[in-house]
């Protein structure tokens, strides 16, 4: 999982750092392992990048040193498979048509077999990245081909997976979403100014406006002469309705003032607790959401019940997103240092939690045990989403099944695991009919186990 930002100026503005600065710090909840932005600097491309959030990485004087009309930044999240440097985006390189550079948020399925393909032509690779495979495809295409775009549409006929990419060449901005759309992209402007983004509140940050959604399978190309799309698929009419957005993008990943494909992330938020508190009711006394993607969620819940909604955990707010670190060992480090009760909230109360999820279950049993310690009565866990059976080899959520609870566990059994009274959760028909005006389909494959672009037994690790 990861954050993706670009931008470039049709007026030539050599200034555009700054807005790839609060773009990429806008998606910091995509990605909180690495950060990095690279700019064309009227042909010389500039990198800055290195671990560690993006306040850590950049101040005013590395920002000062990257002029340029055109740029693309990266928030990184956690990967099993690929830690340290080797994952640090964007990534550059020089080929015999020019600079290229690339930010992306991908999990290529069939990586390894192109890597082996290319290797045997006299490919190098100095990473197991899907980033520098991707740009390693790209250049050999471009050879071959007329223009950036018609690559680009070579490269997708090759790689399998789910992706959302911004290529950055001598003169052009190039945004790529995978064909069935699993990961979100979007179009934003202010004057000549253009951007693309993985979600729309980075747009709302740098105060763009808003333009579109990347269709599934497009190709948008941004240059001096304007704006022009190329898609994977030129006879499929209905690709936006066909589209499988992942679904865990609303329950959990994007920020709640986010709107995806048509449909606001906080308003489906409140709208599954709604639905929530009618298949899954509670005897409680106080409803309390588990911050901070499950507060909207839990307000939802509270409303339908009638039931009191307050604060009772505490969140440090400078301790990452446990779910995406990158081992279980730093998981539960970092929630004993992220979760505190406000004991006045909940002592001698019966309370409520409701949470967006419940994956591994390392977060949940610590908050619920932190509940007891502190004086709750009870404690009951409501979640606005299914079990999470199946691990997705898509990059969202855990990739090996024995970590998921839900996979071989029943309620009762998960409920007894993680120290609750109770346990319920929201049906996968409710958790899609709250997705009000979205534009598309939804990729469940972690809860239905429905992989749509295909499995593979070693996935990406963007």
């Amino acid at each position: 999982m990861s954050g993706v930002f670009g931008c470039f100026d049709r007026t030539g503005a050599n200034d555009v750092s700054k807005d790839l600065y609060y773009g990429v710090f806008s998606l910091q909840h995509r990605g909180q392992e690495s950060a990095g932005i690279a700019v064309n600097n009227g042909g010389s491309f500039l990198l800055h990048k290195q671990m560690g959030m993006v306040t850590d990485v950049f101040d005013e004087m590395t920002l000062s040193a990257l002029p340029g009309f055109c740029g693309i930044g990266h928030a990184r999240g956690g990967s099993d498979n690929s830690s340290g440097t080797d994952g640090i985006q964007p990534i550059l390189i020089k080929s015999r048509v020019g600079n290229i550079g690339i930010s992306c948020d991908s999990v290529i399925l069939n990586a390894d077999e192109i890597r082996d393909e290319l290797k045997n032509l006299g490919a190098i690779f100095q990473s197991s990245t899907d980033s520098e495979l991707i740009l390693s495809l790209f250049s050999r295409n471009r050879i071959t081909t007329d223009d950036c775009e018609h690559a680009i549409l070579n490269m997708m006929k090759e790689i399998k997976g789910v992706y959302s990419m911004i290529f950055m060449t001598d003169n052009k901005l190039i945004g790529v979403r995978d064909p069935f759309g699993l990961r979100p992209l979007v179009l934003g402007r202010t004057g000549e100014r253009y951007f693309l983004s993985s979600e729309s509140c980075a747009l709302d940050a740098i105060g763009a406006e808003f333009v579109r959604d990347i269709e599934p399978g497009e190709i948008i190309s941004i240059s001096e002469e304007g704006i022009s799309s190329y898609f994977f698929d030129e006879d499929n009419a209905n690709r936006v309705a066909d589209g499988h957005i992942c679904i865990f993008e609303y329950v959990y990943v994007a920020r709640p003032d986010s709107t995806i494909d048509g449909t606001e992330i906080f308003a489906s938020r409140y709208t599954a607790g709604q639905a929530l508190a009618k298949e899954q009711p509670c005897d409680c006394d106080l409803v309390i959401g588990a911050p901070d993607s499950g507060n909207a969620a839990a307000l939802g819940y509270a409303d339908a019940l009638g039931v009191p909604y307050g604060m009772g955990l505490l969140k440090n707010r400078y301790v990452g997103r446990t779910f995406i670190k990158s081992t279980q060992g730093q998981r539960e480090l970092a929630v004993r240092m992220k979760f505190s009760v406000l004991k006045s909230a909940v002592a001698g109360k019966r309370i409520c939690i409701v949470d967006d999820s419940l994956v591994r279950g390392t977060t949940t049993k610590h908050i619920i045990r932190f509940m007891r310690e502190n004086g709750a009565r009870e404690v009951h866990l409501r979640l606005a989403s299914p079990p999470v059976k199946f691990a997705c080899c898509y990059g969202v959520n855990a990739d090996k099944v024995q970590d998921l609870p839900a996979h071989t566990k029943s309620n009762q059994e998960i409920c007894d695991m993680i120290g609750a009274d109770s346990l319920g959760y929201i049906s996968l028909e409710s958790l899609k009919a709250s997705l009000t005006g979205i534009h598309c389909k939804q990729c469940s494959a972690c809860f239905d186990g429905n992989f749509i672009a295909g499995k593979a037994e070693n996935g990406g690790d963007n």
